[in-house]
Order: C-alpha cells, then structure tokens, then sequence
C-alpha cells in the first residue's frame, strides 16, 4: 500500500581484507535519497539465517546490490584464469544467498542490482560471467558518460529511460556471459555487444533490474540515470 513515509532500502558494501571495516561509495546514498528513499547500508553476517532475516524484517522495503570485487567463478563453475581476479568469499555467500531469496521468494521486494550487482544477481539465477574483459574501464570520473548502451526494444528498462539507446560509463572488468534461465538482455554494448543490462524476461509485476554501469555516479548530470533509481524507490513505497 503507497504511503507517505520514505522506503527503506538496504543496500550491499564492501569490507576489508581483514574483514574489520564496511565500505561503500557515498554515491549510492546521494542517489537513494534524492530520489526519496532511506539508504541503510547492510553489514554483513556470517550466521547461517542472517540473509533470510534480512530479507524477511519488515524494516527494508527494497535492495540494491552495489559494486565491489568481483564474484568468485567457483560460484559459476569455474577456476580463476587470471591475475586480475579479485574476490571477496564471505561477501559472495551472503548476497548470493540474499539474492536467490529475494529472487525466488520474495518477488514483491524491488531489486537493482549496480556493476558487481548485475554479476552478483547473474550467477545467484544460474548465470555465467566473462572474467576478464578489456575495453571497458573508463579513465574519466564517473560523472562522464563516454559510452553507449543499445536498449533491447520491449523490455522494462527500454520503457523507462526510453529512446534506443543511453550513454553511460564503464568501470568494470569482468560482465556477464551467459544470462541466467528466465533472464533477457535488456542492453548491449554499442561497441563490442557485451551484455550490459539484464532483467527477468517474464518479471510477473516484479521490480527487478540489473545494469554493468553506475548511474549513481552520474545522478546529477543524467535523466536516464534519474528516472532509474527514482522508479525504483516509487516501485520500493509501493511495495
């Protein structure tokens, strides 16, 4: 039922090597409150239920699986390939596990997933991912937009920025490969089609949306990047 009060939106970090301190980029708050949310960053916990508790309090209205090192490719049947690979297993097992519970049970909770999020959200489904993909690491601040997306006509994220096509920018290293089953390509690459956005093909009234690059960081410069996290706080007050 819509209300008047700000959702709550629970939102992944970063930790330390030494597993003592949480990060994330301040971006991703700017972003959630502007657009009217309460971003409440999510510690991690290594208890066997903590994912689930989050997942059901009835505190967080909505999810956003945020940037960072990259998922383990065991978590998709793999070995590591390369030098540049760099992970993080404790964050791995609980947003793996937030994201299948949210994913398979709890459809009424919004999700979008930023960077290591698509990836993230990716491999919870059954998907894969390249490892190491060059050409797509901008040098510029986040706030520039020096590439192009290609919007796939027909899905929910074409219908919201419109148009056949967005700028965005690149910070990553790694994409997805193969898209999880129940899963469509909602953006490419303009230059070289790699999958830059993904979203469940038949989403059944869900709010769920994954993209390879960081609107947070060109919130202020960019509609296309607004009318993202705006509908999805609107879609989490709904909830």
């Amino acid at each position: 039922m819509k209300t008047d009060r700000r959702p709550v939106i629970g939102i992944t970090c970063s930790m330390n090597d030494a597993a003592t301190r949480l990060h994330a980029n301040r971006s991703y708050f700017n972003a959630i409150w502007k657009s009217g949310g309460i971003p409440v960053f999510l510690p991690f916990t290594d208890e066997a239920k903590g994912a689930r508790e989050f997942a059901d309090d009835g505190l967080f209205d909505a999810f956003l699986f945020s940037g960072g090192v990259d998922v383990a490719p065991r978590r998709y049947g793999e070995e590591i390939t390369g030098d540049g690979v760099e992970i993080c297993e404790r964050r791995d097992a609980f947003e793996l596990e937030l994201a299948r519970i949210l994913y398979y049970e709890k459809p009424e909770k919004p999700v979008l997933g930023i960077c290591r999020g698509v990836q993230l959200l990716n491999v919870a489904a059954g998907g894969s991912l390249y490892q190491d993909v060059q050409g797509h690491r901008q040098e510029e601040a986040g706030s520039v937009t020096p590439f192009t997306a290609k919007l796939t006509a027909g899905t929910f994220l074409a219908s919201l920025i419109g148009g056949e096509e967005t700028k965005i920018n690149s910070f990553h290293h790694q994409a997805v490969k193969d898209p999880a089953p129940g899963f469509t390509v909602s953006a490419t690459s303009a230059h070289d089609g790699l999958i830059e956005a993904i979203e469940p093909r038949d989403p059944q009234g869900r709010y769920f949306i994954a993209v390879q690059w960081h609107p947070e960081l060109f919130y202020d410069e960019s509609e296309s990047s607004r009318v993202i996290f705006r509908s999805f706080v609107e879609a989490a007050k709904n909830n």
